[in-house]
């Protein structure tokens, strides 16, 4: 992981680069496809995350059907999404959660509450062009 110092974009780059390295040695050779999900907290724009990871051929075996043979290798809803290293505006990457706030507070989009008027609509759709959050 990175020391989290620098913008949250130029954090999220690295720190996702370093992700695959931290997989676990004797899987590797068993992996054969990567994901990369981004989503949001519950849902929160506020809360932008990535989660990197992998689906190891023991998963396959273990889903696989004989009468679709392929759909649990490539059908996106057989893959892995939980357990994977999440980076962002998340509680399990602190760096992130302290560069994601900075960032947001040094742009000026800070948005507290959960209205729904024009300003907290325009903040939000901001903060996901910057910072991929929607």
């Amino acid at each position: 992981m990175t020391d989290g110092r620098g913008d949250f974009r130029a954090y999220l780059q690295e720190a996702a680069g370093g992700v695959p390295e931290r997989f676990p040695a004797e899987l590797r050779p068993e992996i054969y496809t990567l994901s990369f999900r981004t989503w949001r907290v519950d849902d929160d724009d506020r809360r932008p995350y990535a989660a990197i990871g992998y689906n190891p051929e023991i998963q396959y075996e273990a889903e696989r059907r004989p009468e679709v043979p392929d759909e649990a290798r490539w059908n996106h809803a057989w893959r892995l999404l939980d357990g994977f290293e999440m980076l962002g505006n998340h509680p399990g990457d602190p760096a992130g959660g302290a560069l994601y706030a900075e960032e947001v507070r040094r742009l000026g989009l800070r948005f507290d509450g959960d209205g729904d008027g024009a300003e907290l609509d325009a903040a939000r759709e901001l903060l996901g062009l910057r910072l991929g959050a929607g």
